[in-house]
């Protein structure tokens, strides 16, 4: 029987530091039936041209030059290409395990899983932090969506897994948005009957400054809220057992706004006026749900209190928990 090919998807803007390592972790792997689509966004340095290089070496790769889209834009170019019957996304600043996808593929065969899932590495400056599971666990539909749902050892994230191609059908990530792995992974999650979950931690995931994660302009940090409340009213209905959770998660994305708001020009600031009442009317109902299921620390319940009160006073004392907390750890709370 032939080997099933793995399409593995390269979104690629602004990394040219990290690019190598990346491309090399890929191209090294141990099963070697790859696809492997790079999807320049337009990179302003020199990434379109390490990603050609690396094109002229090795035939499994494809590289897919556009307009800078975002990277939700470049996602779906990427999807548009794929002709694997397997997925595997990773992000263009990260590095692989030798045998990650060999190791994920197996595990699917071998259960029959439609996704199967890895632990994964998180690169700080100073430490390395893992996350993942001590033993194999397989979950059915309601067990995975609900571990998905917590955030914990099972993220909203593309990169530490492998999804039967199928999932993604009429599937697209949200144009011109960040945080479109929280919009789309529900949907994912959904149509899987079976998940595996595995021990081995095979993915390096870098922590930098500069990522998505980091940025605290109101346009990105409202994206996840957005998110995370389409996903609650797309799931409220059927699958009610998870509405406190949903609801919480909501609740605890506008910590993250508070939080950086100041950091916002004026102008950026009184663009959102309207929607920040609307988050803020909405924390009042759920904060204490978010403080009962959410596992935040210090920083981010003493910011999670302020979010029913979208004034002056509210953001001021977010920014002064927001600064001590950059100070500590070296990153945006």
């Amino acid at each position: 029987m032939d080997e099933p090919k793995i399409s593995v998807i390269v979104p690629v803007y602004k990394v040219e530091q990290y690019l190598r390592k990346c491309l090399d972790s890929i191209v090294n792997q141990t099963y070697r039936n790859l696809e492997i689509i790079l999807v320049d966004d337009g990179s302003p340095d020199g990434c379109g041209e390490i990603c050609d290089e690396y094109a002229g070496r090795d035939e499994r790769i494809q590289v897919i030059h556009k307009a800078n889209g975002g990277v939700s834009s470049a996602r779906n170019e990427g999807l548009a290409a794929a002709t694997g019957g397997w997925i595997g996304w990773v992000d263009p600043d990260d590095w692989t395990e030798p045998a990650m996808f060999e190791t994920l593929l197996w595990a699917v065969m071998e259960t029959g899983a439609d996704i199967s899932v890895c632990g994964h590495w998180e690169e700080y400056k100073n430490r390395t932090d893992a996350s993942g599971w001590p033993v194999r666990q397989i979950m059915n539909t309601e067990q995975a969506l609900g571990e998905l749902l917590e955030n914990g050892r099972m993220k909203n994230l593309l990169w530490d897994r492998l999804f039967r191609r199928a999932l993604f059908d009429n599937i697209r990530f949200p144009e011109g948005r960040t945080y479109e792995d929280i919009a789309v992974m529900h949907w994912l999650f959904l149509r899987a009957e079976k998940v595996v979950c595995l021990p081995d931690i095979l993915y390096h995931y870098r922590q930098r400054e500069g990522s998505i994660v980091d940025n605290v302009s109101l346009g990105n940090r409202l994206n996840h809220y957005i998110a995370s409340a389409e996903r609650y009213d797309a799931l409220s209905k059927d699958w009610p057992q998870f509405d406190q959770l949903m609801e919480a998660q909501c609740a605890a994305s506008a910590a993250g706004i508070w939080a950086g708001y100041l950091s916002n020009p004026r102008a950026e600031r009184k663009k959102y006026k309207a929607e920040l009442h609307e988050i803020a009317a909405f924390s009042a109902r759920h904060y204490q749900k978010a403080l009962e299921y959410m596992g935040l620390g210090l920083a981010g319940r003493l910011v999670l209190r302020l979010t029913p009160h979208d004034r002056w006073w509210a953001f001021i004392l977010a920014r002064g928990v927001a600064v001590l907390y950059g100070w500590k750890h070296g990153r945006s709370l």
